[in-house]
């Protein structure tokens, strides 16, 4: 395990992790953080800064923490601004004078170099010169946490505490182990999330405990896949955790004293957001404006295989552009920082667009649970002025699809789910066959409420003929939030929620639209979920996409009302 931990550790990058995993691990080892490392700001060589437990006789020391990643190197040394020794130069003769909180000024000060990898050979000669000056003439003194002593911390354990228990360790070895197989690394890593996010736990601390292992081990499996090129599983693993932490934190996160617990979710949300830039930033938004280049890049061995991935890059795109948008109005931010994220939030939906038109499958769905990613899609969509026409021309031309796949019996969508039976469908090109796979849709229902934004069209009025002949076996149907979604929602345990079943289907989308308003409006169950009444929307929206529940009317039916109230033109 511990050598697991030395490549993990080696692998940092300085900013955003190193300096994200020593604070808490800080904590756990009972150092009293006083300050954490901050963007955009002046830190005089000080990346975090902390107060040492007790020793033997009672007395403690100011720690003074300055990072860098991997290798301490020759260009580590002195070449930059951000070299070894100008931090230090910085610590004693600026942030030791003048910015050391008033409290611990009569302290003994430690400069700690911390490190991810090792010193190489050719520079220990010179940092045991510098150790011996500085404190010979400052009288400060020195430590060196490189990445083995990082490594012991957390294979060893942490207040004599394993990161990762016995019982739990094969299920974090597998995970780290079959990264090149997502699934299988996905899969272990779940068992293993299961048991370091209990139930109950005795108190605040080990709560907070539990938290932060969370996050070394996910950190340790994101790093590990980015070194073997291969994010899909730190990515859905990144999902799952947020998941099960809200449902770990939402009873204990309001409380008065749990500052560190909401701190320490957010640095899992962050991380989230981290593996999306690499994963999703890096390597699909540059090539979604030219034709078919992210279809052909999923090299498939079906049809299907691409069909299912395109529309979950739909549905993981839309989700960090609610991500953006939430954090636009709840992070305490200033005004050009929000001015950003609005920029932002405006490109993902301009490369969602290109991802549309330039990738025909995104309008033939295969199956009905990618309802889920649709309607996503459309929600992000809706928040944006500028994009609020892409959403009925987008589905018109699916309902343009699906009724043409299913007239000549070819890949129309069906409301199975498994692979094996998606690669096979249509299995028959009989009347039977069609109207079983075709009994029930979230899919219709939803296509058909936003197809007719701007009220009835040829598009939705050539559909609505086609379902009132050839559709009237089908159940259209939405499924609703309900008083039991709270407990079950988060960890999908077990079933729970509702169905509102028999939507009309007409060309206008009026009947539907007063249908669910009134449905909307008598269930209060939405209103009580922890996410909702906490403010924490995309949540609700990632449990959904995780475990392919479609979306609930209550979520976007205000988007839709707002939109549908003037008429836009169309992008497609």
């Amino acid at each position: 395990m511990k050598l697991v931990f030395k490549q993990y550790v080696a692998a940092l990058r300085e900013r955003d992790e190193l300096d994200v995993v020593l604070p808490d691990l800080l904590s756990e080892l009972g150092y009293n953080v006083i300050s954490r490392p901050g963007k955009g700001t002046d830190q005089a060589g000080v990346d975090v800064l902390a107060v040492g437990p007790a020793t033997v006789s009672g007395e403690k020391k100011l720690y003074a923490f300055t990072i860098k990643k991997g290798d301490l190197t020759r260009n580590d040394w002195d070449q930059t601004n951000q070299s070894l020794v100008s931090s230090i130069s910085d610590i004693i003769f600026n942030y030791f004078p003048s910015r050391v909180p008033p409290e611990f000024k009569n302290l003994e000060k430690v400069i700690c170099i911390c490190f991810g990898g090792d010193i190489q050979e050719p520079m220990r000669a010179r940092i045991t010169g510098l150790m011996k000056v500085h404190c010979e003439r400052y009288g400060v003194d020195f430590e060196e946490w490189n990445g083995d002593k990082l490594a012991g911390l957390l294979s060893d354990g942490i207040l004599h505490e394993q990161l990762v228990t016995k019982d739990l360790r094969s299920y974090f070895q597998k995970s780290i182990a079959m990264l090149d197989e997502p699934e299988v690394s996905y899969a272990n890593f779940s068992l293993l999330l299961n048991g370091l996010l209990p139930n109950e736990l005795p108190d605040r601390k080990s709560s907070l405990t539990a938290l932060r292992k969370t996050y070394v081990c996910l950190s340790v499996l994101y790093v590990w896949a980015r070194e073997a090129e291969n994010l899909e599983a730190p990515y859905k693993a990144s999902e799952l955790v947020i998941l099960h932490a809200w449902e770990f934190i939402k009873d204990k996160s309001t409380a008065p004293a749990s500052k560190n617990l909401r701190a320490t979710f957010v640095e899992l949300l962050h991380l989230h957001f981290r593996i999306w830039d690499e994963y999703y930033g890096q390597k699909i938004l540059p090539i979604v404006e030219n034709r078919h280049a992210v279809s052909a890049a999923v090299s498939p061995n079906s049809p299907v295989d691409t069909n299912l991935k395109l529309f979950e890059i739909l549905g993981r795109l839309a989700q960090r552009g609610l991500w953006i948008l939430w954090e636009s109005r709840h992070v305490n931010i200033d005004d050009s920082q929000r001015l950003e994220h609005k920029t932002n939030s405006k490109q993902l939906a301009k490369h969602i667009y290109h991802l549309i038109i330039n990738n025909d499958c995104l309008l033939s769905p295969c199956t009905d649970t990618q309802s889920t990613d649709i309607a996503t899609a459309l929600f992000f969509l809706s928040h944006l002025e500028e994009f609020r026409d892409l959403a009925p021309s987008y589905c018109s031309m699916i309902l343009d699809h699906y009724r043409f796949a299913y007239s000549v019996h070819d890949r129309y969508p069906t409301h199975v789910s498994r692979y094996r039976d998606l690669i096979a469908h249509p299995l028959e090109q009989t009347e039977d066959y069609r109207k079983w796979h075709t009994s029930g849709s979230t899919l219709i229902p939803l296509l058909l409420l936003w197809a007719t934004i701007d009220g009835a069209n040829e598009h939705t009025q050539a559909f609505a003929d086609f379902a009132n002949e050839s559709l009237r076996h089908c159940c259209c149907q939405l499924w609703m939030v309900k008083s039991d979604s709270e407990d079950h929602l988060y960890k999908n345990d077990q079933r729970h929620g509702a169905v509102l079943t028999e939507i009309p289907i007409t060309a206008d989308g009026e009947s539907a639209m007063s249908m669910l308003e009134t449905a909307c409006k008598s269930d209060e169950a939405y209103l009580g979920l922890s996410v909702i009444e906490q403010g924490h929307d995309p949540i609700l929206v990632m449990a959904c996409r995780h475990h392919r529940l479609p979306l609930p009317p209550h979520l976007w039916i205000s988007g839709l009302r707002k939109t549908r109230s003037t008429r836009q033109g169309h992008l497609l």
